[in-house]
């Protein structure tokens, strides 16, 4: 069975936070690159690290399994793997969802997403 991927962003400040950066990389591109009326290699150099931030912000993902839960973070070096019996609760909400657990630092941890039928998907799962 294929497992699907249901992708989810922080807490709103700390999502406006890590896009704002992201997106002054891009802008920082752009000015470098009005400089020069011809390529200009380092505004080519940062437009190449503001496509690698933005990968990484849409890296983050859990995936639903049979034995637990797989969180992929934004770096893919601190990816978490939740067994069911290290799961206390899962709160589903209308754009959000909580897990708590003793293996996170708080005992709890909000995934925000985005799209209403995701609610539907999860469910189901």
């Amino acid at each position: 069975m294929k497992q699907k991927k249901y992708h989810w962003q922080p807490e709103l400040s700390m999502a406006v936070i890590s896009w704002s950066c992201t997106f002054a990389i891009l802008f920082l591109s752009l000015i470098l690159s009005l400089e020069y009326t011809r390529p200009y290699l380092v505004s080519n150099i940062v437009l190449a690290v503001f496509f690698v931030f933005a990968l990484l912000g849409l890296n983050r993902y859990f995936k639903l399994t049979d034995q637990g839960v797989v969180i992929h973070y934004l770096l893919p070096f601190r990816k978490k793997e939740l067994r069911m019996e290290n799961i206390q609760t899962i709160k589903i909400g209308t754009k959000s969802i909580e897990i708590v657990s003793d293996a996170f630092s708080f005992g709890f941890t909000h995934f925000h997403y985005a799209k209403k039928n995701r609610r539907k998907a999860l469910l189901k799962h």
